[in-house]
Parts: C-alpha cells; structure tokens; sequence
C-alpha cells in the first residue's frame, strides 16, 4: 500500500474512534416500557411522601411509598428529570445518601413507575428517595419522604 492510502485509511478509521467516542453514553429512557408491579394505590397502604428537589439539574414530581400484600414500594409519579449515564434510585437515611438501599435503575426520566423495596429494610429508617447517577456519583435529584 502507498503512503497515501495509509494516511487516508488511518484517517478514517481515527475518524470512526472518535465519532464512536462521542456517541450519546446509555441514556435513561423518556418514558417508562410499561407498568413493572401489581401496586394498586386504591388499595395500598400509603406510608410516606415527598417532592423532589432537582440537584443536578431540573427534576420536579413526587416520591410515595405504599405497603401492600406484605410488599413495600416506591412510586414515582408524577415524575420528571433530564437524562443521563448510570441513574439509579435509592432509599436513604440522610440527604447525603452516604447510608444507602440502591432499589434499582431509574426507568425512565419521565412518567409513573414502581419499584419494589427489598424485604429485610426497615422503611421507617429511611426518610430520602434519591435519583442517583453511580457513574458520577452524582445526586440528581433528592425527595424528602415523611
């Protein structure tokens, strides 16, 4: 192969890396897939709730959480944040989050979801919902719930 021809194809292929370097990271998705749990509100035990504060940006929309059939959840709903990498919600005893539950990744940055709390945590210890990027360890957003 020439010199040119070398020059060109390491040109494209440099251009290929760096255009697949600056492609969108894994985003949260716009709205939830669908509904994930059989959480009737009509029929739950409301515990507590809370607004979202958006830290890290525009975040707005309410944290509840609902015992029922022996289960405990966290509803989202309304809810709304702004995307990004790596976000995660949590149940935390302070507003740091430095004492933690990760419940599981964000479903969507907008919309009504559920998640279910893992058996063994003791809900009244907890008084914060997090949206949580892990990647930046970044608080997006932060509802107190009482």
């Amino acid at each position: 192969m020439n010199r040119k021809r070398k020059s060109n194809l390491f040109g494209m292929l440099t251009l290929l890396l760096l255009s697949a370097a600056c492609a969108p990271q894994n985003t949260t998705p716009t709205v939830p897939k669908g509904t994930n749990s059989g959480l009737d509100t009509t029929k739950a035990v409301l515990l507590k709730s809370g607004m979202f504060v958006g830290l890290d940006g525009p975040t707005s929309g309410t944290a509840s959480i609902y015992t029922q059939g022996g289960m405990i959840y966290i509803l989202l709903n309304p809810f709304q944040s702004h995307a990004g990498p790596d976000l995660k919600v949590y149940l935390s005893k302070d507003s740091t989050a430095s004492d933690y539950v990760r419940i599981g990744a964000l479903q969507a940055v907008m919309g009504r979801q559920v998640y279910a709390v893992p058996s063994g945590v003791i809900i009244g210890n907890y008084n914060y919902v997090h949206v949580w990027c892990e990647k930046y360890s970044v608080d997006f957003a932060r509802a107190a719930v009482r």
